[in-house]
């Protein structure tokens, strides 16, 4: 989760996997098309997130095939580290909407197949915008056997304070280049690339990496939050650039015998904020029959602290500093996630149609997190349709 906005546990990535699950499981029907309801609830201490989100990916042509989303976060929180440094009571919702494109070509020579992909998104809240556009490249390799991906893009966002209720009318934030705080907006711009790279090295068995990039130059503090120091509370204030690297690994096995897969990995992130994290993972999904399986997962995850970052800086009247933050993400910690996931097929329940290749799924996770936020629940309940139109 380094590499994007939001820190929380709450993300799009069981969405869109299961989304391809689905669509490859409904490949022997000649499905085309297929949508999946989401909903996903997060807890933790004193912030509360729930987030409903539907998906959508449909065959656009032979070659082509077209993908969208749509998703509410509603979030309540009286914790500092999510932005009430007065503790007072904080909710809003946050509105994004995307989609992208896919087309696939037959390759020529050393390359099998290729797909190209352009995608875009926005979001929306109460005092912050944020606009991306992207694009991806991939080749399958080897007979089909390796694959290789570049991607791109580029995201703006905008903190913008102006339809802020009138008791905050008076607060000002300090955009980059500014001597001091006059403003009520500040831009953020961030510059992604990514490589990836697999290969499928037995009959049962996959190895890959990933290289993420990121560049972000604008306003990345909150504007809520303050920093303790030895004669009071002063705002948070973040450095104007930051430079993101992360490196993953991962393996899978498909042990044929009892129809399990191990899947294990490992993400290496540092940034220049001296921010170093290692987060390894072990998941086993395991097949029950033709309609039912079961997955069991641990990750842990540990960071050092941001250059920065101190539990109570000094009198800054006396030692003026350049950076303040009270960001429990910017303190040196670990945590530890375990998850279940139970995924059932509608033929186990007897359903016809289309119901019958439906995936209903449901997730629950616990995260021990040693730091301000304390430790936090997740649940995701889903279905997935495939359909012919």
């Amino acid at each position: 989760m380094q590499l994007g906005r939001r820190a929380s546990g709450v993300g799009r990535r069981p969405a869109g996997i299961a989304i391809v699950v689905v669509v490859l499981a409904a490949g022997a029907a000649h499905a085309d098309g297929v949508v999946e309801a989401r909903t996903i609830y997060y807890k933790e201490t004193s912030t509360r997130v729930v987030q409903p989100m539907l998906d959508g990916m449909f065959d656009a042509g032979a070659r082509g095939a077209v993908d969208a989303h749509l998703l509410v976060d509603a979030v309540s929180s009286a914790s500092a580290g999510a932005g009430t440094g007065n503790a007072q009571v904080f909710s809003k919702q946050r509105y994004e909407a995307g989609g992208g494109y896919t087309h696939e070509w037959d390759g020529a020579d050393w390359v099998d197949k290729l797909r190209l992909r352009g995608e875009g998104r926005a979001s929306d809240e109460p005092d912050y915008r944020s606009f991306y556009a992207g694009g991806r490249a991939e080749a399958d390799l080897a007979q089909k056997n390796a694959s290789i991906g570049l991607g791109g893009g580029i995201m703006h966002d905008k903190r913008d304070l102006t339809d802020r209720e009138s008791a905050l009318n008076d607060l000002k934030i300090q955009c980059e280049g500014e001597a001091t705080a006059n403003s009520v907006s500040c831009p953020l711009l961030t510059y992604m690339a990514s490589a990836s790279y697999s290969q499928i090295v037995s009959k049962n068995a996959v190895v890959g990496a990933t290289y993420d990039f990121a560049y972000l130059d604008g306003y990345q503090a909150n504007p809520y939050r303050t920093a303790l120091t030895a004669t009071g509370l002063v705002s948070e204030k973040h450095p104007f650039t930051r430079v993101r690297n992360a490196v993953a690994v991962s393996g899978r096995y498909y042990i044929s015998d009892t129809e399990t897969t191990v899947i294990a990995g490992y993400r290496y992130y540092h940034d220049d904020w001296q921010i170093t994290a290692h987060t390894p993972e072990l998941r086993i999904v395991q097949q029950a029959g033709r309609d039912i399986d079961a997955t069991l997962a641990y990750r842990y995850y540990w960071q050092s602290a941001s250059f920065f970052y101190e539990t109570k800086y000094p009198d800054p009247e006396t030692m003026p500093l350049l950076y303040y933050t009270g960001d429990p993400k910017m303190s040196a910690f670990d945590s530890h996630l375990i998850e279940g996931k139970l995924g059932v097929l509608g033929h186990a329940f007897d359903l016809d149609g289309v119901w019958s290749r439906a995936r209903f799924e449901a997730i629950l996770e616990y995260v021990v997190q040693h730091n301000a936020f304390g430790n936090a629940g997740v649940a995701h309940v889903a279905v997935t349709v495939p359909f012919d139109y």
